[in-house]
């Protein structure tokens, strides 16, 4: 028999419904406890004792297996582990013990507990709709401005993920953007930053109006069709940077130690499957932001290297366009390091799950500026590692071919140093995006499926979302292992991105100008013209990289 809980979430809606798998009797024949299964890989056993059964349910069509409704609150199963068997504990007698007896999964009583099971239903869902009315009626008690609860207050998702953006293989990438280019694509990077604040704004909008996820919006507005061709446009890019990243944290290890960098893919795969599943993943991603902070020393050396500021500055703001293979596809890679399939899918469900304080207005306008920090944050690293590359190896005529050689870059601020400063930086990067892809690749998925999804949740309760979350990094491991070389898969998965991004925002202009789904709050005609354009420019990106394919040029 199946079962569900008064309070809490048990995984009923999971791919593996929690079931009766035994029941315990004493000596006399009567029922103390019940014990509960949950999971295919992710197992739970919960036993519990006989006076927590509140009723009942008969086999029936709609519940072949029947149902048995078990009383817990939300404090109780959230505090279950997330392995092992555990016990609930007795609950106070309230009545005498035929009560209890009536509650076994047998013939008697059953009709008697019907009419308490819809009861006890219909209050749950009564409950979760006015939850739901008053989710984004947040009062609008904040701390002072200037304070610091104040300024930590406006680093939310926006922050997050435009600085995030800028992860291992994102650095790979403008790092050979700037050695094989110099300056010649700063340009595209600023073109790039008005469009990268158009993308997430949208996604913060859309996931601050409707608090739900992309992928949920596609399915119920659009169909499964269109969510499942999302989906998948995200999961190929998302597979493909996974195993860069994966090839750049082992880079990094191996500038440290001097080993080959495939003996570290395989454990760092193995860690980061285990703190992401099992564990709070919250203090190892602190102390990998902390690492990746390295990447700002860039910013220094880009002023400590005294590149022609002349020339920078007229490559900023004047167009250069050069239509040879090796500048398209680095083009198309650095649009698809900045405004990556991930971070739509990502930033949506950021915003739905971020909670913003004040009036609707105080929070839209937090949502911009939050925005705003953060994609000009992380453009502005971006900016800077491509103006040290191009001053530090192409103005001296250097390739690159191995991590050592991108970390040059550094050279000039950190002299011997910079190796291990690169390396820390790939290494802290790689691992705080690794899991973000991760749970990119499983929301977009879980949506469109319909499964319950959320790294808050442990492994037992939403085991499908696990599942694909498992699946992912497997096939990014094995992709990974095959000795492809790392800066050709980091540089190649950016490619790759940027021309899946464009089919990505169409979905983004669909849901946001839907009054279905928007209502009074679909986007302005500004927002759609950035979006149009971020399309445009995108795609004929993309378009000249196929045409060069197709005439047979290489890199």
């Amino acid at each position: 028999m199946h079962v569900t809980a008064t309070g809490g979430d048990l995984g009923e809606a999971d791919i593996s419904p929690p079931k009766v798998t035994g029941v315990v009797r004493d000596p006399q024949g009567k029922v103390e406890e019940i014990v509960v299964h949950k999971g295919l890989l992710f197992k739970k056993d919960l036993t519990v004792p006989a006076d927590r059964i509140q009723a009942v349910e008969q086999a029936d069509e709609k519940h072949a297996d029947g149902n048995v409704l078990i009383e817990a609150n939300t404090e109780e199963v959230e505090a279950l582990s997330a392995t092992g068997a555990e016990q609930l504990e007795d609950k106070q007698q309230s009545g005498p013990i035929d009560e209890v007896e009536s509650a076994i999964p047998t013939a008697e009583g059953l009709r008697g507990k019907e009419e308490e099971v819809q009861a006890l239903r219909r209050h749950r869902s009564s409950a979760k709709e006015n939850h739901a009315a008053t989710a984004t009626n947040i009062p609008s008690h904040k701390p002072s401005p200037g304070g610091f609860r104040y300024v930590v207050g406006l680093l939310g998702p926006g922050f997050l993920g435009g600085m995030a953006g800028n992860d291992s293989s994102a650095v790979g990438s403008y790092t050979i953007d700037g050695a094989q280019n110099g300056f010649g694509h700063l340009w595209l990077l600023l073109l790039a930053t008005p469009l990268y604040y158009t993308v997430l704004f949208t996604c913060a909008k859309i996931g601050h109006i409707t608090q739900k996820g992309l992928a949920d919006l596609l399915r119920e507005h659009y169909g499964r069709p269109v969510a499942g061709l999302a989906a998948l446009l995200l999961i190929i890019s998302n597979i493909a940077l996974i195993a860069a990243d994966l090839a750049a944290v082992g880079s990094g290890f191996g500038l440290l130690t001097g080993l080959a960098w495939f003996w570290f893919v395989i454990p760092i795969v193995a860690v980061l499957w285990y703190f992401t599943v099992y564990r709070n993943f919250g203090t190892l991603k602190n102390i990998f932001l902390v690492l990746s902070l390295a990447f700002g020393a860039y910013i220094i050396t880009a002023i400590w290297a005294k590149p022609d500021w002349s020339a920078v500055l007229f490559n900023t703001v004047v167009p250069h366009i050069d239509l040879t293979f090796a500048s398209v596809s680095s083009a198309v890679a650095l649009l698809g390091a900045t405004i990556s399939p991930y971070n739509i899918f990502w930033q949506v469900q950021g915003e739905k799950e971020e909670v913003r304080l004040g009036t609707p207005k105080e929070q839209m306008r937090l949502l911009k500026l939050d925005m705003g920090v953060g994609v000009i944050g992380g453009n502005l690293v971006a900016y800077a590692i491509i103006l040290s590359t191009a001053t530090t190896l192409f103005g001296h005529h250097k390739s690159i071919t191995t991590a050592a050689d991108a970390a040059q870059a550094l050279a000039p601020l950190l002299g011997p140093l910079a190796k291990y400063l690169f390396a820390f930086g790939l290494i802290g990067a790689g691992l705080v995006a690794i899991p973000v892809l991760l749970a990119g690749a499983s929301y977009a998925v879980a949506g469109t499926l319909g499964w319950p999804m959320g790294l808050s949740k442990k492994p037992w309760q939403n085991e499908g979302f696990y599942l694909i979350l498992t699946v992912a990094l497997v096939v990014s491991l094995i992709l990974a292992l095959l000795r492809i070389d790392p800066l050709r898969l980091i540089f190649w998965s950016n490619v790759l991105a940027g021309v899946l991004s464009p089919l990505l925002i169409i979905t983004l202009i669909l849901v946001g100008t839907n009054r279905a789904i928007m209502g009074k709050q679909r986007l302005s005609v500004l927002t759609i013209i950035g979006l149009v354009l971020t399309f445009l420019v995108m795609a004929a990106a993309a378009a000249l990289l196929f045409y060069g394919l197709a005439m047979g040029q290489s890199s």
